[in-house]
C-alpha cells in the first residue's frame, strides 16, 4: 500500500511539475511570437520601401505615345505607296506620296523662324486657327484624342515630316497606317497630321494626335515652321484666349 501511495503522489508531482514547464513553455512561445510578428512587419516594411525607391530610381516612366508601338517607329520620313493599312478593322488604301511634289518652297525640317505664328487647337469645338500675329490665317476643324486624350499645353513644332507610317493599338483597336501625310511632332510623338482613313472631321477620332483632312494638313504644313507654338487647349476664343486645365509644356 505504501508503494501505491508513494507511487500517486510521485505521479501528482510529475503532473505539477510539467504542468509549471508548459506554463513557462507558453509564455515563451507567446513572447517569441510577438516578437516574431514585429520583426517580420519591420522588414516587409524595409523591403517595400527598398523595392520601391529602387524602382523609381532605376526604371524610367513610360514614355506617353500617340501613335506608335515603340514611341519611335513613327518618328523618322517613311514613304510606302505600295502599302495598304489597316484601321479600325478594315483595310485603308493610302494616297500616293510625291516626294519632289510634297515638299514645300522651305527647305524641311530647316528652322526658318517662327515669328508670330502661333496655331491653336480648340478641344471643345474641334477646330484649328493658325494665326500670323494677330492675323487670322487659317482655320478648320479637326479630330483629336478619343481612345486616348491629345494633351493640353503649350508646345512647338519640333519635327516636320512629308510622311511616315504610323501603328499601334492592339485587339480590335490596332491600326497600320503608312504614307500619314504632313507630320508636325509638337509634343514627344504627338503631332498635327492629315487623316485618310477617316472623313469625322469636327468629332473626336485619333488616338492623341490632331487630325486634319489632308489639303488642311497640306496648307499648315506649308506654312509652319519648326519652332512654331502649338497651343492646346480645353477651349478657345478669338484671338488668343486658350483656357487651359493642367497644362503641360514642352
Amino acid at each position: 500500500m505504501q508503494n501505491c501511495s508513494t507511487f500517486r503522489t510521485l505521479k501528482i508531482h510529475l503532473k505539477i511539475t510539467m504542468a509549471k514547464k508548459s506554463s513557462r513553455k507558453s509564455k515563451k512561445v507567446k513572447q517569441k511570437n510577438g516578437g516574431y510578428y514585429l520583426r517580420m512587419t519591420i522588414i516587409s516594411l524595409t523591403s517595400c520601401l527598398v523595392v520601391f525607391t529602387a524602382g523609381n530610381y532605376f526604371i524610367k516612366p513610360q514614355i506617353p505615345c500617340a501613335n506608335s508601338k515603340t514611341c519611335q517607329t513613327d518618328l523618322t520620313q517613311q514613304i510606302d505607296n505600295n502599302a495598304t493599312g489597316t484601321y479600325d478593322g478594315h483595310t485603308v488604301v493610302p494616297p500616293k506620296i510625291d516626294l519632289a511634289n510634297a515638299l514645300p518652297q522651305n527647305v524641311l525640317g530647316a528652322n526658318t523662324g517662327s515669328g508670330d505664328k502661333h496655331i491653336y487647337v480648340d478641344l471643345s469645338t474641334q477646330k484649328l486657327y493658325a494665326y500670323d500675329g494677330n492675323n487670322l490665317y487659317f482655320q478648320t476643324l479637326i479630330s483629336s484624342g478619343k481612345w486616348d486624350p491629345s494633351p493640353v499645353g503649350n508646345f512647338h513644332i519640333w519635327e516636320k515630316l512629308v510622311a511616315t507610317r504610323m501603328a499601334g493599338g492592339s485587339g480590335a483597336d490596332a491600326y497600320d497606317l503608312p504614307n500619314v501625310p504632313y507630320v508636325m511632332y509638337f509634343y514627344e510623338d504627338f503631332g498635327l497630321h492629315g487623316a485618310y482613313w477617316h472623313n469625322n472631321f469636327g468629332h473626336s477620332m485619333s488616338h492623341g494626335c490632331i487630325n486634319e483632312r489632308i489639303v488642311d494638313a497640306k496648307t499648315l504644313y506649308e506654312w509652319a515652321d519648326v519652332g512654331t507654338a502649338v497651343s492646346i487647349c480645353n477651349s478657345f476664343s478669338e484671338p488668343n484666349n486658350c483656357q487651359q486645365t493642367n497644362p503641360i509644356s514642352d
